[in-house]
Parts: structure tokens; sequence; C-alpha cells
């Protein structure tokens, strides 16, 4: 019997006998091996990796480790550096200097641009045009027959108002770069 019928992955490589490994290791877990699960040469090889997986993984578990002296604070800094804003961009009129990661203000305009049905947001370059506006350069995906101009037209005006509405910019341009297009897989 097989546990995960139509699945791609063990239906590519059965054993010789028409089991699979998961068969195999299945018979093993419960306790009580098949005569099949003896006699076949095939499923014995399986049963003999799979013992020996299981070995090495017990090993590897029983097994205790030390860990070295520093590793969590040298993980943390790196942690730390990888949280670094990057480059920022000063949020427009306001009496406070504040400033807002580009990286994160790209992430807003992709999410923008993904809510668009047909369209798919890749990288976006954002550069300072005014102290008031920015240009955006946006790479994308699109579905195929999807209507690309109005799925464009329409990530443009979600684009300008998420500028507007969340940040307080302007959009002074946004050039989109068709990268990619995608077929519904029906």
């Amino acid at each position: 019997m097989e546990m995960n019928p139509g699945n791609p992955v063990t239906d590519l490589h059965p054993l010789a006998c028409g089991r699979t490994v998961e068969d195999v290791w299945d018979e093993l877990d419960s306790g009580t091996p098949s005569a099949h699960l003896t006699d076949c040469p095939h499923c014995r090889t399986a049963r003999a990796g799979l013992e020996q997986l299981a070995e090495a993984t017990a090993f590897l578990i029983d097994d205790p480790v030390e860990v070295p002296t520093g590793l969590l604070d040298r993980i943390m800094t790196a942690v730390r550096a990888d949280l670094n804003l990057g480059r920022t961009l000063p949020l427009p009129a306001g009496s406070a200097e504040v400033e807002l990661s580009v990286s994160a203000l790209a992430a807003v305009l992709r999410y923008a641009v993904d809510g668009v049905p047909g369209i798919r947001a890749r990288q976006c370059r954002i550069e300072l045009a005014s102290p008031e506006a920015v240009r955006v350069t946006m790479t994308v995906a699109l579905k195929f027959g999807s209507g690309q101009v109005t799925a464009l037209d329409q990530a443009r005006e979600r684009v300008a108002a998420a500028l507007r509405g969340q940040i307080g910019y302007d959009l002074d341009r946004l050039d989109f770069e068709v990268v990619d297009v995608w077929t519904d897989p029906r």
C-alpha cells in the first residue's frame, strides 16, 4: 500500500519490487514487518540503509555539543548588522528630522503593486527627485493575458497612493521594467 499516492518525489524512484522507501519505513515504524519486507532483497537493502540512518541520527542526538565561548554574542552582532537600515531618505514636510529606510519604502511599494491582480513586483529602486517627490524604477512580472496595460496602470495608481497616503511623498516618475511573464498552470 502506497502512503503518498500521486507523490511526484516517491513515484519517481520506487524500489524494483514496486514498493517505496516510505513503505519500508512505515513497516519498520509499525514494529511488525511483513513477509515481503523480510524476504524481498530490495526492501532488505532499503531497510538496512534506513536502520543505519536511524542509528546515525540517534548518535547525533545523544552526542552533547560544547557551544563555543562567545557564539551567542557573535550571532547577535551579525543579526544587528543585518538590521542596519541602509540608505535612508528624509521624510517630507516634517518639523522633526525623521528618516525612512529606502528598503522599508521599497517593501511598501512592492506590497502596493502585489495587490493588483496579474502583476508581481520584483526589485524596486528609489531615488529622491526633490524634497517632496521620489523616482521609482521597479521590475515586475506580468500574468499572460491578464490585461497587462490595465494592471500596470492600476499598479502605478497604487504606488502613487501609497507614497502620498502612507509616506507623504509625491511620485515624480515610475518606470516599470517587465522582466518575466507567467501563465496560469491550469
